[in-house]
């Protein structure tokens, strides 16, 4: 999975300025990790270091950023040697990630479906889990595994579509099509039923698992108008997740 970062890392980043990703993906994300004040983070799959800066600037009193990509961390270490916060960053694949220490919330703003199997996503949440002690959460913005085959597509306006292989099964390869300025790129993910990412994080040991519909802020009404978002929210290709140990 790294490669495929590796070759988009800077287009990647550059998407992070849509709409989208400032009134809806941020707004959910943020609002479900809630108060960070003195909280101890760990950001996986975290990209160029675009939301683990967010964490720290808003008080969390430690944040640690892993992602798989060595070019996505390189953009991240170069941005903390220019502005200077305290976050560190590891470049790990999060199925075998070492322990870090003890953290209050692991997030990811996505993770889960990068995994190919049931068994690696079965890593992914051991290695999530064994970083936080009883009480702790964690929290991540997801695919959305409600959404129906037919429901795949119809986000042109938003700069991106997906198509999924099929006929769609636990693993079957997701691929993104987006638009940073004039250039096209992809990037690939893998479906999982909702029974299955809750049945493997019972397995690991999460209880109170809940799935939550992301949200819209309401600056975003205020600079693009509500048919802008409707098309989106009435298919929401994301969804966010939250469970505890």
């Amino acid at each position: 999975m790294n490669a495929q970062y590796d070759a988009i890392a800077e287009k990647y980043q550059r998407t992070k300025e849509s709409p989208l990703r400032t009134y809806i993906e941020a707004h959910t994300f943020l609002e479900l990790i809630g108060d960070l004040n003195g909280k101890r983070i760990l950001d996986l799959a975290c990209g160029e270091g675009f939301y683990t800066r967010q964490l720290k600037k808003n008080g969390a009193s430690r944040v640690v950023g892993v992602d798989i990509s060595p070019q996505m961390i390189a953009l991240a270490t170069e941005q903390e040697r220019r502005q200077a916060l305290g976050v560190e960053y590891v470049c790990a694949d999060v199925e075998e990630l070492s322990y870090q220490g003890e953290f209050d919330i692991v997030v990811a703003a996505y993770l889960l479906h990068y995994s190919k199997s049931e068994q690696g996503l079965m890593r992914m949440c051991r290695n999530i889990i064994s970083h936080l002690p009883v009480g702790g959460r964690f929290v991540t913005l997801n695919e959305n595994p409600d959404q129906s085959v037919e429901q795949y597509a119809g986000y042109a306006q938003y700069g991106f579509n997906k198509t999924v292989v099929q006929p769609r099964r636990d693993g079957s390869e997701i691929t993104y099509w987006m638009v940073a300025g004039r250039e096209l790129f992809n990037f690939r993910a893998c479906f999982f039923a909702r029974d299955t990412y809750e049945r493997v994080l019972n397995a690991v040991g999460f209880g109170d698992i809940q799935w939550h519909r992301i949200g819209l802020d309401e600056e975003g009404v205020k600079v693009h108008g509500t048919e802008y978002w409707q098309e989106y929210l009435s298919n929401p290709p994301i969804i966010g997740l939250e469970c505890r140990v």
